[in-house]
């Protein structure tokens, strides 16, 4: 089950995130639409417990982070108190141990931001750092370039019929295989997992139609090959796509619509034992 609630959190929020205010109202009226989606009972025990293990998770690492935050925004106030002291005094030797602090600040501040803004499954960017990172606080896009809408159609089918933990090896697998390929074409490129079965792809410096061939060489690729599971489950999966270009300023959520849109088609999952 908490696979499950994970996912109707990530929807939930995903339904609501471009809204200006939400409201409480608002929040649990769309949990709990997407919680009868999956078919869980709100009341149930168990469902109820495993919210509460949920928000006592998330509320550690909040704190984690504000601790890890205040505690290098501390060292690095007094650092630079240091290193002026050290300059006055013309103490090079000082500065030298004082640069190496900042190396182990700059270091920890890394860290931190790879926790907050990747995704633990897949280690590709969450919808956080989309938000934070990539568009403007009034939802326009910071810089130009191709958003690639990346849809993976199997994995709720897998997940209802063989559990969680085989469709979150599919969405790693696949996350891990998109990355190789667009490394491999030194593509400029951010990936990031937009929701449960989908990730978004900001790409630079590429056209249209040279993408749109590109994608479907790999989907054509990953759509040819056959997925072993522990079990010994065989079976093939693949994804659906939209290209959209997107300028500085265009709005992120009205580009998103038109990829999600140009990327609805029909494929099957083809298993064998």
């Amino acid at each position: 089950m908490k696979g499950n609630l994970k996912k109707i959190t990530d929807k939930t929020i995903q339904d609501l995130l471009q809204n200006e205010i939400i409201l409480p109202s608002s929040y649990f009226k769309s949990f709990d639409k997407n919680a009868r989606d999956f078919d869980v009972e709100l009341n149930a025990p168990d469902f109820e417990n495993e919210i509460s293990e949920l928000i006592i998770e998330e509320l550690n690492n909040i704190n984690r982070y504000m601790n890890k935050a205040v505690e290098n925004i501390d060292m690095i106030s007094s650092t630079a108190e240091d290193a002026q002291q050290a300059i006055k005094d013309n103490d090079a030797p000082r500065l030298k141990r004082l640069n190496s602090k900042l190396i182990k600040m700059k270091n920890d501040i890394s860290e931190l931001k790879n926790q907050i803004y990747l995704d633990p499954l897949t280690q590709t960017y969450s919808r956080r750092w989309i938000y934070n990172q990539a568009i403007n606080n009034d939802g326009s896009f910071k810089a130009e370039g191709l958003l690639l809408f990346i849809n993976l159609v199997d994995c709720d089918y897998l997940a209802h019929k063989y559990g969680n933990l085989l469709a979150d090896n599919v969405i790693q697998y696949i996350a891990k295989f998109l990355s190789n390929k667009f490394n491999a074409e030194n593509l400029v490129y951010e990936i990031a997992r937009y929701s449960n079965n989908q990730f978004i792809i900001f790409i630079k410096d590429e056209t249209v139609e040279s993408l749109n061939s590109f994608v479907k060489n790999i989907r054509l690729l990953l759509g040819n090959t056959t997925l072993k599971s522990k079990a010994g489950l065989m079976f093939k999966t693949t994804f659906n796509f939209g290209i959209v270009e997107y300028h500085s300023m265009n709005n992120f959520q009205d580009s998103l619509e038109k990829a999600a849109s140009a990327s609805f088609q029909s494929n099957e999952l083809t298993i064998t034992k």
